[in-house]
């Protein structure tokens, strides 16, 4: 049990001697992309918020180890979730990960939707971990 531990954590993890390659090469293999999000909205009126994870050069989201989205909003944005996983995504076998999540609008002005996200990014090579932060504006009339 512990060997096949050991094995699956090797695999997961860049090579010493790569890692910094493996590491470069995994940031610059995705994008994160909120096109379809509500960015202007009537108070008390409802919008969307779009992440989507889009794989480049070959690589995928490793649909096996752990994604996070972690959603907040400026207190003008009521979120309906606060948390994704894979299962959120509109299509968790597809190659894009895109996720939907409505919000009310509560306050007026300028607002903004975040997302906190953690994935596994992976070519044939390697298996990298990501974090990325990513920020919407949104304007409350």
């Amino acid at each position: 049990m512990r060997a096949a531990l050991l094995t699956l954590l090797l695999a997961l993890a860049p090579s010493a001697a790569g890692g910094a390659d493996a590491g470069q090469d995994a940031a610059r293999s995705y994008r994160i992309e909120t096109a379809g999000t509500t960015v202007e909205v009537e108070q008390g009126g409802e919008g969307k918020l779009v992440v989507a994870i889009l794989p480049l050069q070959g690589t995928h989201v490793n649909a096996e180890a752990p994604l996070k989205i972690a959603l907040s909003a400026t207190p003008g944005l009521k979120l309906s979730r606060d948390l994704l996983g894979h299962k959120d995504a509109q299509d968790p076998a597809g190659i894009v990960q895109r996720f939907e999540v409505p919000f009310t609008a509560t306050g007026t002005g300028p607002q903004e939707a975040r997302a906190r996200v953690e994935f596994f990014i992976c070519s044939e090579q390697w298996c990298v971990k990501q974090a990325r932060d990513v920020a919407v504006a949104v304007h409350v009339k």
